[in-house]
This record gives structure tokens, sequence and C-alpha cells, in this order.
């Protein structure tokens, strides 16, 4: 059954440095029963480990790309809304998925070995719900990317990668809800505004600021944010003119209306039609709930980080060893199904899991067949972004000189200073310390939904995305301009 990936082509969605514990949030069996569910297709991905370096590489059947994108066109082929409405649903069982997470917590010391085990998978099955629509984003924006091209030259006679282009694009993909990050800044503004009028405290107001978002950076194994991380930050922004921050918070308390707003302004210009439109509206809604959804990963990494560090504490472990199991792996030890010394025994340089050919049934490969299948796809596989090292992709425009910094992982986040331009493999959560400091990001790879684009345009900061190599071919320290406009970082 495993020789079939031997004979397929696939494409390559990227490397990440997460290990399997991790990996399964988005690649185990739960997820494709849950995207069928959802998206009427399963979505079966190879997922191969490679122990040295820690990176995960993710796989998808190219074929399978043309399957989705005629599942998409199905889903809207008697009604040009219901893509809308289905992508709508995200936002309820999101709150649903939350408030279950919270009812299945308990006390990990509390726990015995078998109710640790049965919390991690409860806990887990919800993620695996809500991360589908996280893998639907990714999976499918090459679907909405060649439509919207050719309704901003076509229609509406933008020449493609201008000025002009960029912004139009990126104000008909804003999306509807205020995110999660926008909605924590509007929280810090509210705080540095009432520290600037002497209505409170760093102290008090970092507090608060905690309790209410100190889990976003948790995503999945990282650490959340104290009172500390928001004192610091609440002293730089009160550097500022009261009149600046309170002018920057009304654009975000009235975000909704002036997004609607320069969206009709748009259409009127252009002449944009409700199904043109809603190619847009479609794609908007697509990357805010991939980005939501990796939100929940790290609300519900609020409530698994402590049982996972009551099982490692159980099973003698360490962290990193922990996070090398598997899902199955670590509840089976819990539960006494198999000894821990046994499951380590098995493991390799390499390791990994794929699907049949009808991505159904779970294929676990063994550290020699994954060997074998990682050196035959890595020498001929192409990335589905991130193929050109001289041009990257726009997903944020604008134009800015800085200082390059280097971020390999996100324990590197403090290297990024103030007016820096970050450059990283990808970004995810863990990285939203150094984002915040930013003057411009680069990433190796990603497109217009991915974490770095998203935050990119929420900051206002210019954004590349897909060069190659970027890690490698700029050093730290080095001064370049960032023209994201041109997809184009060029050393000074």
């Amino acid at each position: 059954m495993r020789n079939h990936y031997f004979k397929t082509r696939v494409t390559k969605m990227g490397k990440w440095n997460t290990p399997p514990l991790d990996t399964g949030t988005w690649y185990g069996e739960n997820t494709n029963e849950f995207f069928k569910q959802t998206f009427g297709i399963p979505k079966g991905i190879l997922t191969m480990y490679t122990g040295e370096d820690g990176y995960m590489h993710a796989y998808v059947p190219t074929k399978y790309f043309t399957l989705l994108h005629k599942q998409i066109v199905q889903i809207n082929q008697n009604d040009y809304l219901a893509l809308s409405r289905k992508l709508r649903t995200f936002y309820s069982l999101d709150e649903k998925a939350k408030a279950a997470v919270r009812g299945i917590y308990k006390n990990p010391h509390k726990l015995s070995n078998a109710g640790l085990a049965k919390s991690i998978e409860e806990i887990r099955r919800w993620v695996h719900h809500v991360v589908v629509f996280d893998q639907f984003g990714w999976l499918g924006e090459e679907y909405w990317t060649p439509l919207m091209k050719n309704i901003l030259q076509k229609e509406a006679g933008l020449n493609f990668g201008s000025k002009e282009y960029n912004e139009v694009m990126f104000a008909l993909i804003k999306p509807e809800q205020i995110s999660t990050t926008l909605t924590e800044k509007r929280a810090v503004l509210f705080q540095a505004i009432k520290i600037k009028n002497k209505k409170t405290s760093f102290l008090a107001a970092s507090k608060i600021l905690a309790q209410q978002f100190g889990w976003m950076p948790i995503f999945t194994y990282g650490d959340g944010w104290q009172a500390e991380h928001y004192t610091q930050g609440l002293k730089d922004l009160t550097k500022s003119k009261l009149k600046d921050l309170i002018k920057e918070l009304e654009e975000l308390k009235y975000y909704r209306i002036i997004r609607n707003r320069d969206i009709s302004k748009i259409v009127k210009k252009y002449r944009l039609g409700k199904k043109s439109l809603q190619i847009f509206i479609d794609f908007g809604l697509a990357l805010d709930v991939r980005n939501e959804a990796e939100y929940f990963v790290s609300y519900a990494g609020k409530f698994l980080m402590p049982l996972f560090n009551e099982s490692q504490a159980r099973l003698y472990l360490s962290s990193k060893q922990l996070r090398g199991l598997t899902e199955k792996e670590l509840v089976d030890a819990l539960r006494g199904k198999q000894f821990i010394e046994n499951i380590q025994a098995k493991k390799g340089k390499y390791g990994g899991w794929g699907y049949d050919l009808g991505m159904k049934k779970r294929l676990n490969l063994n550290p020699i067949e994954a060997e074998n299948l990682f050196k035959h796809i890595e020498s001929y596989v192409k990335p589905i972004q991130g193929g050109d090292e001289s041009k990257g992709t726009c997903a944020s425009p604008g134009k800015v000189r800085g200082k390059i910094r280097i971020v390999a992982f996100s324990g590197q986040n403090d290297k990024v200073r103030n007016g820096d331009v970050m450059v990283t493999y990808a970004t995810c959560v863990d990285h939203l310390p150094a984002m915040k400091r930013a003057a411009a990001i680069v990433t190796e790879v990603g497109g217009l939904t991915c974490h770095a684009a998203v935050v990119s345009r929420e900051f206002g900061i210019p954004c590349v995305v897909a060069l190659k190599n970027a890690m490698t071919n700029f050093k730290d320290g080095e001064l370049v301009e960032v023209d994201a406009n041109k997809g184009i970082v060029r050393k000074l």
C-alpha cells in the first residue's frame, strides 16, 4: 500500500519545526474525517519527519488540487453564496470548541494516567475538528489566486503587481470579522490610553492583558505571555502621543464599518459585479478562518500544556522526547498499552505517515521506509510556493529599509528589534513577539493566506513571502530594502 507514493507525483507544501505530536494536530486521521464531513472530500497528507534537524515535511498528491478545486466549484454550483455560508460556520464552531475544552480540562495532578490520556484525546479531538478550516485555506489558496488576478486585470483594468493592484486586492480580501491579533492590539491600545490618562497602572493593565490574551503564542509548545511581556510593550506604546493612540484605537473600534466602506468605494469605482466580488469575499473568509483556527490551537494549548507536562513527568521524558511521540503513542503509554522504552527504541532518524490512495487509511512508516521515501521524493519534488530566489510574492504592500535578522525558530525572537527586517522560513503565532517589532517580514514559503501575510497586513508593514533561500542568501545585520509591491528584497 505504501508503494503508491513511489508512483504518485506530489507537491511539497513546506517544512516546519514541528515534531510528530505537534504535526498530528493537523495531519491525523481525525482531521481527514472532519475535513470530508465539512467540505465533501478527504485530504490525506504525507508527513515526513527528519529527526536530526527536527523538521516536518508535508506533501500532497499533485492531482489533489484539481479534485479540491472541482469540489469548490461544485459547492457553489447552484448557489454562489453556498461556500460563504459553509465557511461562516467556523465562528460558531470556534466558540463551541472553546467552551468544550474549558469543560474538559481538570487539574492534571488529580488525574490518573488513564484520565490524562482521556483528557488529551478529548481536547485534541476538538482541535482536529477546528483545524480543518486552517487546512482548507491552505490547500485551496491556488483556486482563488488566478480568479482574482483575472478579475482585477480584465474587469478592473489594473496592472498585475502595481501599487494600485495590490491596494485593491488587499482591501477586497480584508475579512469581515476583526481578527484575534487586532482584538488584542485594540485591548493594548485601550490600556495604554488609560495609563496616559492616569486611570490605571502598568502593572494592573499588564495583568489584565496577560489574563485575556496570554495564551496567544502557545500554539504548539510555546510559553504564554506573562504580565512582564505586556509591561514592556505598554511602556514602548505610551511614548507615543495620546492623540495618535486614540486615532489608532478608533480605527480598530470601527473596523467593520471602515472595511465595508472601502470595499463599497472599490466596487463602485471599478464596477465589480456581485459574483466577482464574492470571489474576494470567499477568499477573505478562507484566510480569516484559517488564521483564527490556528489561534484556537493556541487556546487549546493553554489547557493541553499542563496535561503534556504532567505526562512528561510521569513517563520520565524530556520535552523533546514527548513531542517526538505521536498522539496514539502518548495515550497508549499512559494507558499502559505500550512501554515507553519500546516506543522510544523504534524511533529512527526518519519517520512519518501517509494515507492510502483513497486518503482514508493511515499508513505509518518505519524509519527505513521513511528514509527511502523521503530521499525519493526530495529528488524531484517542487514546492507549491517559494521557487524563485530573485522575487517573492507581495503579501502586504509597502517599501522599507532595515537590518536583516534571521529567525530560524521562535526561540530567536529576541534577535528582532524595532525597525529590523525579520527573515524566517515561515511564521506562526509563536513568532508574534518578533513580528510586532519588525518593520518588514520576509519568508521562504507561504501565500496570501499564510500567517505572515495576514499579520503583516494587520500590522500595516511590508511582507514578501515565497522568496526561495532567503535565510541563506541574507545574513544577520545586512542592510536591505524590502520593496514588497514588487516582491523584491535588495541588499544595500
